[in-house]
């Protein structure tokens, strides 16, 4: 590519040198600005501009390293197996096919960056309010309804949907709502409520009920004075109109610190001073506007919803996991190694995890009968990013549209695989609970794992602690 170009205006430039130096990030940045403004009014400027994009990528394609991941990724036997040379033809055949669609993706994303940058030209800014920066990343899913009356207005969310960070209104009946991180409210109408996240909630008025949590997981729920922070407890909580506020606890043991924040606000910066109350089972506070303590007495459970006043129980306490090493881990269909590329798979976690790479799709024979109460959870983590994280159910082997595949990361937003869950931030191990039951129904044989990357085949997956259960039903 050129040198670094002298100042000067761009009109009197070669269009090729200007593009060179756009390029290669040798342009200012008010040189950047009037190189994008040009592109939005001369289309030969654009067709020329993608027409070197397409060049550029190629020829860092063939310079660039393709090398399968570190030997963090490879297990000892894999090191020393000793692997035919490729044939030459086969192997010609296969860089031209990777350059051909490497050379695709890079042209697709110039186009799209292009159309984006003409969208935000034309389009004002809008602001919009939101609960927090995870807005738009499932947290919740309403799992049961009794006469249940939603106040649907431009700040309201849709209820038949995943639940995102955002605002609920029932008007009146009572909802069963399962948040992702593993903890189940009763919501009882009237009543306004905030969530933040898969583990943290807003009561902004009414009254609600915390009936119960599959795992050791904590679960904060705020008011305008309060922050109410629970490990498995099961407690009902009431804010009336007045931001007076009444905590009832049934079994286990809450902290409360008093709060000012609202939804969107960190929550958890309080005063060091501030040393939190313990309310334990079978207690209950009644606090003013501001906090303070007016009165202690017995929790009554009847002032609240209850969980047996719905049909969907608790989930089972000990459901096993998984354990792969007893499986015998098979490719899962044609995608699996498609185009030739590498896939690999290894046992993690004593048994209890599996780790994919490459363009892998992997699969064990479970034999499970999907119900609509049928739940999948798990825990999950990725180095690497490919173009599709996630798993799947199947019942012949045979990959195709009627297969619904739940993608929890990647970058590829492809038709027939669900976005739903698409909510891993790319660290650490994230929790997955979801009611599989919901998509799709009937006998699957097995269960399918997928570190999908068909370019350049080096996506990660990692799943631990995979369990299947149903989420039983009341008597």
């Amino acid at each position: 590519m050129n040198q670094n170009l002298p100042p000067s205006n761009q009109e009197q430039r070669n269009p090729e040198e200007i593009i060179s130096a756009f390029i290669d990030g040798l342009l200012t940045d008010e040189e950047s600005q009037a190189f994008l403004k040009r592109l939005e009014s001369d289309e030969s400027a654009r067709e020329l501009y993608l027409e070197m994009m397409n060049t550029h990528s190629l020829l860092q394609w063939e310079e660039g390293q393709t090398e399968p991941l570190p030997d963090l990724f490879q297990t000892p036997v894999e090191a020393n197996v000793l692997k035919p040379a490729p044939d030459p033809a086969n192997e010609s055949a296969r860089k031209q096919l990777l350059f051909t669609r490497y050379a695709l993706v890079a042209t697709l994303a110039a186009c799209l960056f292009l159309s984006v940058l003409l969208v935000m030209e034309s389009q004002p800014i809008q602001a919009e309010a939101r609960l927090d920066s995870g807005d738009g990343v499932p947290a919740a899913m309403i799992i049961e309804e009794h006469n249940a009356v939603w106040e649907k207005t431009g700040w309201t969310q849709d209820v038949s949907k995943p639940l995102v960070p955002g605002w609920l209104k029932l008007k009146s009946g009572r909802t069963l709502i399962d948040f992702l991180g593993g903890t189940t409210i009763a919501l009882q109408g009237p009543a306004e409520l905030g969530i933040n996240s898969d583990n943290r909630a807003y009561l902004k008025s009414g009254r609600l009920a915390v009936v119960g949590t599959s795992r050791n997981q904590n679960f904060t729920l705020t008011t305008a004075n309060l922050a109410i922070v629970s490990q498995s407890a099961n407690f009902g909580l009431l804010v009336n109109p007045d931001e007076e506020t009444e905590l009832h606890v049934f079994e286990g043991s809450v902290q409360v610190s008093p709060s000012k924040s609202r939804p969107g606000e960190d929550i958890d910066q309080q005063p060091a001073s501030v040393e939190p109350l313990v309310v334990e089972a079978g207690q209950a506070m009644i606090l003013d506007s501001q906090g303070q303590l007016q009165a202690e007495q017995v929790a009554d459970a009847s002032q609240f919803p209850a969980r047996n006043q719905f049909t969907v129980a608790d989930p089972p306490g000990d459901i096993p996991a998984i354990d792969f090493a007893a499986h015998e881990v098979l490719p899962y269909s044609f995608q699996d190694g498609q185009f030739d590329l590498p896939t690999h798979h290894q046992i993690i976690e004593q048994g209890k995890g599996i780790r994919l790479w490459g363009n892998a799709w992997k699969k064990v024979e479970v034999n499970k009968e999907i119900t609509p109460n049928t739940v999948i959870e798990f825990d999950f983590r990725c180095s690497h990013e490919g173009q599709i994280h996630g798993f799947g159910f199947d019942s012949d082997d045979q990959y195709g549209p009627s297969n619904y595949v739940f993608q929890i990361y990647g970058y590829e937003d492809r038709p027939g695989i669900g976005q739903h869950f698409n909510t891993y931030t790319g660290t650490g191990w994230k929790r997955f609970r979801i009611r599989v039951g919901r998509y799709l129904t009937g006998k699957q044989r097995y269960l399918h794992f997928i570190a999908d990357e068909d370019v350049i085949a080096r996506a990660e997956s990692q799943f631990r602690n995979v369990r299947i259960y149903e989420a039983p039903t009341q008597p």
